[in-house]
C-alpha cells in the first residue's frame, strides 16, 4: 500500500502572504486538523489546531502568515514531507518516530499533492492503529483487544517474551538505521514461523511478545528453540560477522491472573536466560526459571 492510496488529495492550503485571520477562517469552515502553507506549489510549513492557542497568546491576529511562522520558530527546513509513492508503512513509521499527526505528501518535484493525517487514517483503517509501522507486527496497544479473547480460548496458551541480545551495542556501533533493519528482519522471521492464529506483538524497543494458542510449555520450549535457531541465521547488511541472537522467556497463561502478570513472569524467565549467557530459552517457574 502506497501513500498515494491513503492520502487526502485536496489539502487545505494558504500562502505566506495570507493573513492570520485566513487561518482561523479555514479552520472554522473545514473539519481539518491542519492547514499547509505553500510557496510556489511546494509545502513550506504546516499550521495545526494546536498552534492556534500560541498564535492567540502571542497576539498575532493582524500579522501575515510569514510573520507567524517566524514567531512560532517554524521554517521550511524543519518541515517533514513524504514522497507520494512511498510505502504507507514507511510514512506511518516516520509519523510515529517524530510524533507528528500530519504529513504533507509531495511528488518528484517536491510539489504538494496530498496530506496524511492520523485522524483520517484512523477513520479509514482503524486496524492500522494496532500495527507497528516498522516491523509490520501488532503493537502494544493491540494487547488490549486480546484480553477478552484470551479468557474465552479453549486449551492452554503460552506467552513468549523475545528480547534481542546486545541490541544497544548494535545501535551504538552500527547506527539506529541498522538497528531498525534488525528489528524488521526479526519481525518477519517471527511472523513466518508461527501459526496464523498466533499473535506477534512488538512489546517494547527490542522486545517482542508471542502468544501461542493451543500450546503447552513443552510445545512452547520447542517453538522457542526453533525461533532462536531461525533468528541466528538472520543476515543484515552492514553487520559483517555479527550474529543476531535472542533470549526467550516462557510463561503459561492463567485465566485467573492478569495478562500483565503473565507477561512479567515471561519477562523474568527471559532475564534468567540473559543471566545464563544469552541466546537461550527459559521457562518461568515459581522457584527458579527452567532452561
Amino acid at each position: 500500500m502506497r501513500v498515494k492510496d491513503i492520502m487526502k488529495t485536496d489539502p487545505v492550503i494558504l500562502r505566506l502572504d495570507d493573513k492570520v485571520e485566513d487561518i482561523f477562517e479555514v479552520f472554522k469552515k473545514y473539519d481539518i486538523g491542519s492547514v499547509i502553507i505553500v510557496e510556489e506549489k511546494k509545502p513550506f510549513q504546516i499550521i495545526t489546531l494546536r498552534d492556534l492557542a500560541r498564535i492567540c497568546y502571542l497576539n498575532l491576529y493582524r500579522s501575515y502568515i510569514a510573520d507567524v511562522l517566524k514567531a512560532l520558530n517554524k521554517n521550511k527546513d524543519s518541515l517533514l514531507t513524504v514522497y507520494y509513492n512511498k510505502s504507507f508503512f514507511d510514512a506511518l513509521n516516520l509519523m510515529n518516530k517524530f510524533k507528528i499527526s500530519h504529513l504533507p505528501a509531495v511528488d518528484k518535484r517536491k510539489r504538494l499533492v496530498g496530506i496524511l493525517s492520523i485522524r483520517d487514517i484512523a477513520k479509514k483503517f482503524p486496524d492500522i492503529l494496532y500495527i507497528d509501522p516498522l516491523t509490520k507486527v501488532n503493537n502494544r496497544a493491540y494487547l488490549n483487544l486480546l484480553r477478552h479473547r484470551l479468557n474465552k480460548v479453549d486449551g492452554s496458551v503460552v506467552f513468549l517474551i523475545i528480547d534481542i541480545d546486545n541490541f544497544k551495542e548494535i545501535n551504538d556501533k552500527f547506527s539506529h538505521v541498522v538497528g531498525d533493519k534488525v528489528l524488521q528482519k526479526l519481525g518477519k522471521v517471527l511472523r513466518s514461523n508461527v501459526k496464523v492464529t498466533d499473535e506477534v506483538i512488538r512489546y517494547g524497543g527490542e522486545e517482542f511478545l508471542l502468544i501461542a494458542y493451543r500450546c503447552d510449555l513443552e510445545g512452547a520450549k520447542k517453538l522457542g528453540e526453533r525461533l532462536r535457531k531461525k533468528i541466528e541465521k538472520i543476515k543484515v547488511r552492514n553487520l559483517p560477522g555479527v550474529k543476531i541472537t535472542v533470549s526467550i522467556g516462557i510463561s503459561l497463561y492463567d485465566k485467573n491472573k492478569n495478562v500483565l502478570e503473565v507477561i512479567e513472569q515471561a519477562d523474568k524467565a527471559m532475564y534468567e536466560a540473559k543471566k545464563l549467557g544469552k541466546n537461550r530459552v527459559c521457562i518461568y517457574s515459581e522457584e527458579k526459571p527452567i532452561s
